[in-house]
């Protein structure tokens, strides 16, 4: 037998009846709001002590009145829990353990799947970022909403990311010498969240966190700091940084150490106008390269500093490759930079990537130049690589970059995200069956075409 999506007896359209039923429950509780503003019109600030019974009550009275949205959950879950175990049963690929609204939600992704069924997409935007104007520290915030490769491979960013302003605030910096330079504190701070069957949901996320500041000044870091070794290139030998080995190219010609300019500490390296391009790798989970290590589909910032002297022309590229000098995730894990659209003043180059499900067995990071330096010199400085932070199992994950300046307390910065919320059924398993907090999502089309259509909810 298959999963009957739609139609007589189908999954989607007994939950769109329901989530119809829920849709116009919701709808009522927010035109109680609508119809005692009307009421509190007919009277004037003396006498609206007569309505005070009413105007004290209001709230209380509109979540009673959302009551029966639990029984609409229950019948959901138990809908959902029934079917599935009913197909389960007859399966030969896709087992179901037990009678449990997070195995039935497992079990019917991965069908959806396996039946290329699925439901309309929800998009998510987000805002430039936004910086405190008398902020001391000059690094970024980072943010990454992509969906992990595991299980949701057919979902390409997290469809329930709450529409809110997600700021960063440094609460603790180093200059009462309890913190290393380079690794300040930062709260994160979401919006007000209410649980799914309240008729304010979906609002904020609620998020209240602690993360550091990604600095190279860290080696082999721990979870949320930068797992490379000398990435800040401070320490050399024979014009090698330390913990680095010459893949292409030779030291002191192709490049060198420069200690003339830098972005943070007193080293760089410079690369010299050459034909030849360099490439210096350092292996991860090695006591030649970097003791730290990249976990398998985690979200990661990549970033590093860099200048040019004026005219100067290549690309430079840092990326995380295999022992056959590939890189990682089809040639994904990279970040290019050009060298001509750098300035004559240091800037930081991020990207927020996501290392693939399956790793290969030596990981290194190759720092390179993919064309030749010409005209003029170039300068790299502070690589950092460092898993992110998610802020929920189905939210964005999060990072703080360090800068050339030091953060201090009270800097922030912040993002405004939009979710548009256009996938109606995405929207109520959200709501019904809180996805956002499980990570998880159905299979979408984003571009119009799904299986399931969310007219359905009626």
């Amino acid at each position: 037998m298959a999963m009957t999506y739609t139609g007589t007896n189908g999954l989607f359209t007994r939950l769109g009846a329901l989530v119809y039923f829920m849709d116009a429950v919701r709808t009522h509780q927010t035109n109680l709001k609508a119809l005692f503003a009307n009421v509190q019109g007919e009277y004037s600030a003396a006498d609206r002590y007569m309505i005070d019974q009413l105007s004290g009550n209001l709230e209380a009275r509109i979540a009673e009145t959302g009551g029966v949205l639990n029984d609409v959950r229950s019948a959901a879950e138990k809908t959902i829990i029934e079917m599935c175990f009913a197909e389960a049963a007859t399966s030969t690929t896709n087992a179901m353990r037990a009678k449990q609204l997070q195995d039935a939600l497992l079990w019917l992704i991965r069908q959806m799947d396996a039946d290329a069924a699925t439901v309309n997409g929800t998009t998510v935007t987000k805002s430039a970022l936004s910086v405190g104007a008398s902020n001391n520290g000059n690094g970024t915030f980072a943010y990454l909403f992509e969906a992990p490769n595991i299980l949701l491979g057919s979902t390409a960013d997290w469809p329930n990311i709450r529409t809110e302003l997600l700021e960063a605030r440094c609460v603790q910096d180093a200059q009462d010498g309890s913190i290393s330079s380079g690794n300040e504190i930062f709260e994160i701070r979401g919006q007000p969240s209410y649980n799914g069957l309240d008729y304010r949901f979906p609002a904020g996320s609620g998020t209240l966190m602690r993360l550091t500041s990604i600095c190279a000044n860290i080696d082999n870091g721990v979870r949320g700091q930068n797992v490379l070794t000398n990435s800040d290139l401070e320490d050399w030998t024979s014009n090698t940084p330390d913990q680095f080995t010459v893949s292409t190219g030779t030291a002191g010609t192709e490049f060198a150490p420069d200690a003339t300019t830098w972005y943070r500490g007193a080293k760089c390296l410079k690369a010299n106008v050459s034909a030849t391009k360099f490439k210096i790798i350092q292996q991860l989970g090695s006591g030649s390269g970097s003791l730290g290590k990249v976990t398998p589909d985690r979200p990661y910032l990549l970033s590093f500093a860099a200048k040019k002297d004026a005219g100067a022309t290549g690309t430079i590229r840092v990326s995380l490759m295999d022992s056959g000098g590939s890189v990682i995730d089809s040639g994904n894990f990279a970040l290019s930079q050009s060298v001509a659209a750098l300035s004559t003043s240091w800037a930081i180059a991020k990207a927020t990537l996501r290392t693939p499900r399956v790793l290969p067995t030596s990981v290194y990071l190759a720092i390179e130049t993919t064309t030749a330096i010409g005209t003029a010199a170039c300068y790299i400085d502070e690589v950092c690589l460092g898993e992110m932070m998610p802020i929920a199992a189905g939210g964005p994950a999060v990072a703080i970059c360090a800068g050339s300046s030091d953060w201090f307390v009270d800097d922030n910065a912040r993002y405004s995200f939009t979710n548009n919320a256009e996938g109606l059924f995405c929207t109520a398993f959200d709501r019904l069956f809180d996805m956002y907090n499980k990570g998880l999502s159905l299979p979408q089309n984003y571009a119009g075409g799904e299986t399931i259509s969310d007219a359905l909810i009626a």
